[in-house]
């Protein structure tokens, strides 16, 4: 699709079409770049080439010429060591790798022992793994594109790039901007919520899709006045469970803006939306499926999917191997309340103490709600006799007493949680780390 975009189709020559806090390329620009990369890059044609893939210009003007060039690409994310990624790409026994440079100065690594494969335009997303390994899950255009719906009414809208751009929700973005004739607005990852939000009202950004921990250190951490100018037209949430106090909290902020919560992930593609307002989705997604959304059933709790916008197949050089079923178990544990559907956590954020289970959402959505906490991250604790416990940061509001507000947190989780559930570790912290992808970080400790 991105060939198609950018090679096949009129385009606004003097429009953006991508802006970083240094340098605004036009739409003629980037054709000019994918041109001359197509023609630079005629001796990959058909092969199996890992590209460096980072939210700049080049990358996208790279990947089109690569699509128009029928490779089969492998997104690696351009922060990653070079070592590794050279690892990684022997082992998936590429032929090429590109890494990127200056503007247009792509050097082009050649390897040994390239397996062949499709030559039928496919991109292969690299994410982490249980194993240490990244999956390798391998998507074509037309699954990736499929959720893509050109809008109707908004001309060159401007979207904000929060995601890595080598993951399957930053292709989302750019595809849905691009084929909107958009400009997209890529802030710089080391820059403070304050930055940001400066740099979405300099850009004019009216479309943001970013994690609920995002949006979070948005609105704790910068200028409520300076937020309120950007002239957002809608907010979508993506990438964790979306509790019912960002949404009251974006709704107070951006009253105007349209908000929607997607459902996504890397192997089932797009699978369902909600923009009701509330958390969790209605239990009749259970029962019938939305057109062009996915199937959804539950097993033993789990949110089982099958979706019409999945991955073609694991790569057979990847440590994954398929399923069996075209039901994918998507690691998710849900409940049914009052006729709706909540995220209770991850299978793999679960925290055994003593046998009982654990979701850290579950400890969260009662600290996140006690006055004076403005964030909260709970974490498993390695313990010689329980065999873990149940840690928690908490970034107290900047007028709050923090012993006050930590016996509340106590008092709170004595009155709402069980024993196993109450932190027995309690920490005041200036602000809650997030992952590259812009997620609340689970890592346990020792």
């Amino acid at each position: 699709m991105l060939n198609h975009l950018l090679f096949e189709e009129s385009l606004p020559d003097a429009q953006p079409a991508v802006v970083t806090r240094d340098q605004t390329t036009n739409w003629a620009a980037l054709r000019e770049q994918a041109q001359s990369l197509f023609s630079r890059l005629e001796m990959l044609r058909k092969r199996r080439v890992g590209l460096s893939f980072r939210p700049a210009a080049d990358s996208y003007a790279a990947l089109a010429a690569l699509d128009r060039l029928a490779c089969d690409v492998f997104l690696f994310d351009a922060n990653l060591p070079f070592e590794e990624a050279l690892r990684l790409s022997l082992k998936l026994k590429l032929g090429a790798f590109l890494i990127a440079g200056q503007l247009l100065d792509f050097e082009v690594r050649e390897l040994s022992h390239e397996e062949k494969w499709s030559g039928s335009s496919s991109v292969t997303i690299l994410t982490s793994g249980s194993t240490g390994e990244p999956k390798a899950a391998r998507h074509s255009w037309e699954s990736i594109a499929r959720p893509v719906k050109r809008a109707a009414g908004i001309l060159a809208p401007k979207w904000l790039l929060t995601y890595r751009p080598n993951l399957y929700a930053g292709l989302q973005v750019m595809l849905q901007c691009f084929a909107d004739r958009g400009t997209l607005a890529v802030p710089d990852p080391h820059m403070d919520p304050q930055s940001t939000v400066q740099f979405m009202c300099d850009a004019g950004v009216q479309f943001v899709s970013a994690t609920p921990s995002y949006w979070r250190r948005l609105l704790m951490f910068s200028d409520t006045e300076l937020l309120k100018r950007v002239p957002l037209v809608q907010i979508t949430l993506g990438g964790e469970a979306i509790d019912q106090p960002i949404l009251d909290k974006l709704r107070q902020h951006f009253p105007k803006a349209r908000l929607v919560h997607i459902y996504a992930t890397t192997e089932l593609g797009r699978c369902f939306s909600v923009s009701d307002g509330k958390a969790g989705f209605p239990a009749s997604y259970l029962h019938t499926a939305q057109p062009g959304a996915a199937e959804l059933k539950l097993y033993e709790g789990e949110l089982l999917v099958r979706s019409p916008n999945s991955m073609r197949m694991y790569d057979p050089l990847s440590p994954q191997q398929p399923s069996a079923s075209d039901w994918f178990p998507t690691g998710d544990v849900v409940e049914i309340k009052d006729g709706r559907v909540y995220f209770v956590g991850r299978k793999s954020d679960m925290i055994n103490v003593a046998g009982s289970k654990v979701f850290p959402i579950e400890v969260e959505r009662v600290i996140r709600v006690i006055p004076g906490v403005s964030d909260v991250r709970v974490f498993g604790k390695t313990s010689s006799i329980a065999g873990e416990l149940v840690a928690c940061e908490i970034v107290a509001n900047p007028d709050q007493d923090r012993d006050a507000l930590k016996e509340m947190v106590v008092r709170t989780c004595r009155a709402q949680l069980n024993s196993q559930q109450q932190p027995r570790l309690i920490k005041l912290v200036d602000r809650i780390d997030l992952s590259s992808a812009g997620k609340t970080l689970r890592t346990r400790t020792s």
